[in-house]
């Protein structure tokens, strides 16, 4: 499964700190930032039987990922609004010029939210997610990680131990040294996903 998975599915956490001018669901006040458990109950790309990942995400980080590519661009086409914003439930609409992307968030206790995301435009799909506060982030932790020992982990294990970025920049010629701190960047990245 791919890891845009991981991006859609932070999308309703992210996205009041993504736009500054987008006001936060009145339904997220109060919700405790940190360590959020993310299961997909349902999605539109799972072959039947498959087992979707389980996976946690660490808002404080996400947020601040968010902010960093709100302010990287500054020309950002998507366009957001709140369509519902109650205490108990909050929809979202993102329009891009290829899709269009409906949250549907519902509180359903001080530590849970159920999530409806529908895509519409190119790739369309839709997805249910629960979100479960476990408390706060880790030292180290990625926004977005998955457990150690799961299938998508040991994927990224085995394509990292094919990383070497000597051998993957030589090529580079003078952006070599570039290259090699985007690559070893990129293996921390994977790394922290991971632990």
């Amino acid at each position: 499964m791919r890891i845009i998975i991981a991006a859609v599915c932070a999308l309703p956490f992210a996205v009041a700190a993504a736009a500054e001018d987008f006001p936060m669901p009145r339904m997220l006040k109060g919700m405790d930032k940190g360590q959020w458990k993310v299961d997909i109950l349902e999605h539109t790309e799972a072959k039947p039987g498959q087992k979707m990942p389980a996976m946690t995400m660490c808002t404080d980080n996400l947020m601040k990922q968010a902010k960093e590519r709100q302010a990287a661009k500054s020309d950002h086409q998507c366009k957001q609004r709140l369509v519902k914003d109650a205490s108990d439930e909050a929809v979202m609409e993102t329009t891009c010029p290829k899709r269009t992307v409906v949250t549907t968030m519902k509180r359903e206790g001080s530590k849970s939210v159920l999530a409806d995301i529908k895509s519409t435009g190119e790739h369309p799909m839709n997805m249910k997610m629960r979100y479960t506060h476990l408390g706060p982030c880790r030292e180290g932790q990625a926004a977005m990680s998955f457990d150690k020992n799961s299938d998508q982990c040991k994927k990224m294990q085995a394509s990292m131990a094919n990383m070497d970025p000597a051998r993957q920049c030589a090529g580079a010629g003078a952006n070599r040294e570039q290259c090699e701190k985007m690559m070893r960047q990129q293996i921390a990245q994977t790394k922290a996903m991971c632990n």
